[in-house]
């Protein structure tokens, strides 16, 4: 609430104005000149100091200094009893920004001359230079009334004590600038005083509370932001608080703590308007209660806990409560409202907003006097009680960003309500009929719901202004929309919106000011040379179809500021009027149509700061001239040609992205005042040429795609000064040499680095290894040799952290900064296929190496990037096994080690890569089993094709003879006693063989050469037999023997 209600200085200023209008007036008009000469030559030489460059005082001129602007005098006496230079500012300005009127320059003591001078207010301009308020100010003492308010903060160092002279003063006013007060010793004279502000002033005054407690008139106290230090007061001090008159106390942001005020504050009996807020107060004091006058309490954003104290039941006066951004979630809303059970007959204004309170929305109707109530960002959930729509006092209501659910209840038991406020909820259904019924609304906010129709009485809220239904499932615009007469700003986006907008809609809404209709299947039907009786500023109409013909009834159109017709069906030529632009626009969307034709010069009459997207359209010829002030300019995928030197002209970009052109010539040398570019394009055109060196004057500079280009020569030198890249594209060109060793330092912060398809030799860098932030490295298809680097493990972004998570690049650097956010982009081989990644780019980690002619073993150390996603080292000379550790990293979806001379069996830990969807292995020179699991055997036998001695599924069977490999067992700690139990092996082969041998050719061999061994062997057996036989005969005839018995 606005606290200057209680400003009474102003009923003297106005007492003056109305003595003024009256009677100087009425004697300047029968030709009698007031104005005393001394004083009039006081003011000219006042104003020869001040440079005034709007012309504000031009009626500074004339013999009669009592008609000039700001100045008034006294109808008897005729001296200047009134200076008010407060001009304030221009609200709206045609050509241009809106401008504060200011006066600048020096204060000079000529105004000391001015004797009778009761009024001066030189508040909201830009005086003194950084400079301390003039001493000489403190010899007007007949000064009641000084104002030296400064946005600008123009005034610096002590407060002169030569103001403790102006005994009569009873207004104060020195906020906003940069003083510091060590001392308030000089306040004790201004016994008259009635207002102080002193806000960002930097009090250093341990005394301050004892100072101002000594002022026995003071009504209002201003002290924001002043760092006011802490105090104990004594009981005198608190005596002189009680017996204070003080009514207005502001000492917000100055960070003090429940115990740091609670000592004095509550002796302040009678105030009736406190702000405390953006202190840090942590928890209420029951004090509070003792403040029973109190009218206005502001508590924003003091960290609150443990909720409202129930002595605040004690402010029966209460008439607003803000209590935002605080931590009342422990305190039940319901709970919350009956610590307020005092003022339900005056409290009008109430805020929770920014609370996280949960419960619902229970019945208020007990605060018959409440006008305004902010429930926004908090986490209350149910329905919107029957009863809660008898307030009928109710004007503004804010339940935005909360839990809510169901239908609305029926709102014309809201007669009063100017401003409703439903957004991010969850309501359904449709909007009662009784909408219609609110006659005084003014704006109606029910964006992010769920709602499914708007009633037809909507059409009866003659003073509605604004109307926000976006982000719901509206299927369509009821016709009475037409008599909105008042409408300024309308916004159905991302519905489900179909049909036509026609003429009857739009007929009418004569003050629109906004359209937005994005994200629809609307179809815009109006008569080709229809002419609306608006002036839009905003236009957004993005996927509405507004074709084939460009829309003409734009050009009817010359305050737009936001324009957005991105794709909307338009198959038609670029107007010659279009180019035109009106001087404040700064967004500009035409992309994804088919628009044609040339585009001559867009550079004319803009004024500001813009964004263009002419992308996806079938715009040629060369490119045109841009305003100089473009931030984010997107010409892509067009068919424009010729060469690049129209973006010279260019002074502050931010994006550019001229790819997917026929564009030619050589990349121009004019980037050295463009110090705020991020993000290079100019990908798949016929750039020629080298990179030039003021390319890297911007160190903003942290994407640059040159990606399928004609480029030649070397590695681009003037990169080096590019440390701030992140993602450097130089795919499908013809540049050759070495990599240089530099890409490691200089260009250490690289996320993407894209070398495909040139003509690089030599080995790699090892110092390729620094790029630790690399996600994407993609060295393929060039002529490197040597052998790979053993240091690929120093990437961090390729390794997986403790927890099991991984860290992801950023791709998107001017996310935040532009309008639309630009989205980095990458031409990368995935799953065997070559494709443009964009959405998805930043959770691609691959490494790949393919198709160059490197040598000797895949290093061991490969094993430790296992957060790497894909792996393609095929088409090389690579030797030696696939190393061990291979099963470690097991976020690999992709891995392509074909055409190579790689040997030995494929390892166990192969089989546990389950996320492997894509592999080849074919063309090498390994052998031995497939190892056996679900994994391997399900790729085509293709994937192992080439390995002559390679065996087992998918592949054919291997031969009996063959060495069969162990199966697959996914523990990998119980794999070497999984290997001992496996049957049958080699060693069984033999050992059958050797047993076989000594057991059959030991004995019959010894039989077949010794007669004595054979004889012997065979008596032996004879005598077995008789043996058998015998006790055979002996125990069948004692068997017979039994059974007869």
């Amino acid at each position: 609430m606005d606290t200057k209600e209680h400003y009474k200085p102003i009923h003297f200023l106005l007492i003056c104005l109305i003595m003024h209008q009256t009677f100087a007036f009425g004697s300047i008009s029968r030709g009698k000149i007031l104005c005393i000469r001394k004083e009039r030559e006081a003011l000219l030489e006042f104003k020869r100091g001040l440079i005034d460059e709007y012309n504000l005082l031009s009626s500074w001129r004339n013999e009669e200094c009592c008609a000039w602007r700001g100045v008034e005098c006294s109808n008897t006496t005729g001296r200047i009893l009134v200076l008010n230079l407060r001009i304030g500012t221009i609200e709206s300005n045609p050509d241009g920004p809106d401008k504060d009127l200011i006066l600048t320059g020096s204060i000079t003591s000529s105004l000391v001359k001015l004797e009778y001078l009761k009024y001066l207010d030189l508040s909201s301009n830009n005086f003194g230079g950084d400079g301390p308020i003039p001493k000489f100010i403190g010899y007007l003492k007949r000064l009641e009334y000084l104002n030296l308010t400064s946005t600008y903060r123009v005034f610096t160092g002590l407060i002169p004590l030569q103001l403790q002279n102006l005994t009569s003063l009873r207004t104060l006013d020195l906020r906003g600038n940069y003083l510091t007060v060590n001392s308030l010793e000089w306040l004790s004279h201004l016994v008259h005083l009635e207002y102080l502000d002193l806000s960002l002033s930097n009090v250093q005054a341990k005394n301050w509370l004892q100072q101002i407690s000594k002022l026995p008139n003071l009504r209002e106290l201003h002290l924001f932001g002043c760092q006011l230090p802490k105090i104990i007061p004594s009981s005198l001090i608190l005596a002189n608080i009680s017996s204070s008159r003080l009514s207005i106390l502001d000492i917000s942001s100055n960070r003090y703590s429940s115990p740091a005020i609670n000592s004095w504050l509550f002796n302040f009996t009678s105030l009736t308007s406190l702000d405390l807020s953006s202190n840090d107060l942590g928890k209420m004091a029951s004090g509070f209660g003792y403040l029973k006058s109190l009218e206005h309490l502001n508590l924003f954003g003091n960290s609150i806990q443990g909720g409202i104290p129930r002595s605040l039941r004690n402010l029966s006066r209460l008439r607003s409560l803000d209590a935002s951004n605080n931590n009342l979630l422990s305190q039940p809303f319901s709970e919350l409202l009956d610590n307020l059970a005092g003022s339900n007959q005056s409290l009008e204004y109430l805020s929770f907003e920014g609370n996280a309170l949960t419960g619902s929305l229970i019945n208020l109707t007990r605060f018959s006097s409440l006008k305004e109530l902010k429930l926004r960002e908090n986490s209350l959930d149910g329905i919107f009680h029957e009863s809660f729509r008898q307030i009928s006092s109710l004007e503004y209501l804010d339940l935005s960003s909360n839990q809510m659910t169901g239908s609305l209840p029926d709102l014309e038991f809201f007669p009063s309500l100017t401003e409703l406020n439903l957004r991010s909820n969850h309501f359904y259904g449709m909007i009662p009929q009784g909408l219609g019924k609110l006659s005084e609304l003014k704006i109606l906010d029910v964006s992010f719901n769920r709602l499914q129709g708007l009633p037809d009485s909507m059409g009866k809220l003659s003073k509605l202004k604004i109307l926000d239904v976006s982000s719901n499932r509206l299927k369509g615009l009821p016709e009475s929309l037409g008599q909105l007469f008042d409408l300024e700003s309308f916004d159905a986006s991302n519905n489900l919106l179909e049909g036509t907008i026609s003429e009857s809609h739009l007929s009418n809404l004569c003050n629109l000011k906004s359209v937005k209709l994005s994200s629809n299947s609307l179809t815009w039907n109006v008569s080709v040379d229809w002419i609306p009786c608006f002036q839009l500023q905003v236009i957004s109409l993005s996927s509405c179809n507004l074709g084939p013909y460009f829309p003409k009834w734009l050009q009817t159109q010359n305050s737009y500021s936001f324009l957005d017709i991105s794709l909307a069906s338009i198959s038609d030529t670029m107007p010659s009027w279009f180019t035109k632009l009106p001087p404040m626009l700064y967004f500009l969307n035409l992309s994804y149509n088919q628009i044609s034709g040339k585009i001559q010069d867009l550079s004319a009459n803009n004024i500001g700061s813009i964004v263009i997207d002419l992308g996806y359209n079938n715009f040629s010829g060369p490119l045109p001239t841009f305003p100089h002030l473009v931030s984010e300019l997107r010409v892509d995928n067009n068919k424009f040609s010729g060469s690049l030197n129209s973006i010279c002209k260019i002074r502050s970009p931010v994006t550019l992205d001229l790819s997917n052109n026929l564009l030619s010539g050589e990349i121009p040398d004019c980037w050295a005042l463009m110090s705020v570019l991020t993000v290079l394009n100019v990908a798949n055109n016929h750039i020629s040429g080298s990179i030039p060196y003021s390319l890297c004057s911007s160190t903003s500079l942290s994407s640059l795609y040159v990606r399928n280009n004609n480029l030649s020569g070397h590695f681009p030198v003037p990169l080096k000064n590019c440390q701030g890249l992140k993602v450097l594209d130089l795919g499908r060109n013809r540049l050759s040499g070495k990599i240089p060793e530099w890409i490691g330092t200089k260009l250490a912060g690289l996320g993407i680095l894209s070398l495909r398809f040139n003509e690089f030799s030599g080995s790699i860098p090892p110092s390729i290894c620094q790029l630790q932030s690399i996600q994407i490295l993609d060295l393929s298809g060039n002529h490197l040799s040597g052998r790979i680097p053993k240091c690929f493990s120093n990437f961090t972004t390729l390794r997986l952290l403790q927890d099991g998570s991984s860290v992801n690049y950023d791709f998107n650097p001017t996310a935040g900064r532009g309008i639309l956010v630009y989205k980095g982009n990458a031409f990368v081989q995935w799953k065997n296929k070559e494709s443009e990644y964009s959405n998805t780019l930043w959770l691609l980690k691959t490494v790949d190496l393919s198709s160059n002619e490197l040598i000797g073993d895949i290093p061991n150390d490969f094993s430790r990037m296992n957060a790497l996603l894909s792996l393609n080292l095929s088409r090389n000379n690579l030797t030696g096994n696939i190393i061990e550790g291979i099963g470690l990293m097991n976020m690999l979806e992709v891995l392509d080690l074909s055409v190579n001379h790689l040997s030995g069996n494929i390892p166990i830990g192969l089989a546990n890569l389950t996320f492997l969807s894509v592999l080849d292995l074919s063309k090498n020179n390994l052998s031995g089993r497939i190892p056996s699991s679900t994994q391997l055997q399900g790729f085509d036998p293709s994937t192992y094709g080439g390995n002559i001695q390679l065996c087992g599924p998918p592949l054919p069977a291997c031969p009996t003879f063959a060495p069969s490999n162990p199966h697959v067992v996914f523990d990998r700690t119980s794999q070497e006693n999984d290997d001992d139990d496996e049957f049958p092996s080699k060693e069984f082969y033999i050992s059958m063989a050797l047993g076989f041998i000594v057991a059959f050719w030991g004995i019959l061999g010894s039989l077949y050469f010794n007669d004595s061994w054979r004889n012997a062997y065979f008596k032996w057996l004879n005598g077995c037999q008789n043996w058998l036989y015998l006790s055979s005969a002996i125990c069948f005839a004692r068997l017979k023997a039994k059974l007869r018995a």
